[in-house]
């Protein structure tokens, strides 16, 4: 993967106002599309995830190649100052990226204890700043009441349940709910209140061969999808207004966006798009593609190989859909309690 930055050399240079572009490559995704479908889901829930598009890229570099080939990409919206003017109407955004199985950990009182884990990634005054430790010390210290009551007032609840319900619905066990990493925090400027944004969706779809077999990734629970002792979002599934807007994001996405009427013919249309490079890929690369957005599903052993490289199993993305649909309509009508998943690594 790379990351190309358009002022390195030559300042105030852009491509419709951004400046930074990820160009990340598909290794661990024969469908070319997990990353795309899965922000298209994010944002149709009102989560703000980035834009994504695809690059077929070159490289010339003097005295060694010229237009040398190196394939096809995922470019994703980097999620910087740009990323924010354009999402909140102004650069003057904190956006953090962090990295920690115990988010919102009393670890301090000063920024300087939590400088490290929380990774600011633009600028951002004192008092901004303070915002993560409050709700660090709200977190750690406060009874059920008391976090419940001032919950909202840190994060919005709609906009949070919603980055959950993602998150479950896709069955993402590469990030927020199994690894303390790959999503982004911002502090809303106007509302002064933290947000999430969703990131690194490669292996999404129920994708993810370390978490579960492909059945339980299926079925995964969504009243625990946690994999490990998650204390902050199990305090906010204890809240009745989060609990209540999360489960109205997973009931909305099963009417509108997750549905096999909606994302089939998406699936297929960027898979069109992009099958002339995939196909320049590898003829390897191109049947195992072909496969996994395909309709008819692969017969035999879904768990048989290892969790990821060229010999993993073929994982299908429609057959996740279809599937997961059923389950979480009986989970959501109490005909199912889900399948509570481990970590497998």
């Amino acid at each position: 993967s790379f990351k190309i930055d358009l002022n390195k050399y030559t300042k105030k240079q852009d491509i419709a106002g951004i400046d930074e572009l990820n160009v990340v490559n598909c290794i661990p995704d024969f469908s070319y599309v997990r990353d795309a479908m899965a922000q298209l889901v994010f944002r149709e829930l009102g989560v703000p995830g980035p834009r994504t598009a695809y690059a077929y890229v070159s490289v010339t570099v003097p005295d060694k190649w010229s237009d040398q080939a190196l394939g096809l990409y995922s470019m994703i919206e980097n999620i910087d100052n740009d990323f924010a003017k354009d999402r909140f109407g102004t650069k003057d955004v904190p956006i953090f990226k962090p990295v920690t199985y115990e988010l919102f950990l009393d670890i301090g009182d000063e920024w300087n204890d939590y400088a490290e884990i929380y990774d600011l990634k633009t600028d951002a005054t004192p008092d901004q700043l303070q915002r993560v430790i409050d709700l660090a010390h709200l977190t750690s210290h406060a009874s059920d009441d008391a976090f419940a009551a001032q919950l909202g007032e840190f994060v919005d609840i709609e906009e949070f349940a919603a980055f959950v319900a993602g998150h479950t619905i896709l069955s993402s066990y590469d990030g927020f709910f199994a690894n303390g990493q790959n999503f982004y925090i911002y502090l809303d400027p106007k509302s002064n209140k933290l947000g999430f944004i969703s990131w690194d969706q490669d292996h999404s779809w129920g994708e993810f061969g370390y978490v579960g077999t492909a059945e339980q990734r299926e079925d995964a629970s969504i009243w625990e999808p946690w994999i490990y002792d998650f204390r902050f979002l199990k305090r906010a599934m204890k809240v009745p207004a989060f609990r209540d807007a999360y489960r109205r994001k997973i009931e909305t996405a099963l009417d509108t966006v997750f549905t096999k009427e909606r994302l089939y013919p998406e699936i297929d249309r960027l898979a069109e798009a992009i099958r002339p490079a995939v196909a320049a890929e590898s003829d390897f690369r191109f049947k195992r593609f072909e496969k996994s957005v395909s309709s008819e599903w692969v017969p035999g052993d879904r768990d048989a190989g290892p969790a990821e490289g060229p010999n993993a199993p073929v994982h299908q993305i429609k057959r996740f859909i279809e599937n997961r649909i059923i389950s979480l309509r009986d989970q959501l009508d109490g005909k199912s309690e889900g399948s509570r998943l481990k970590r497998g690594y």
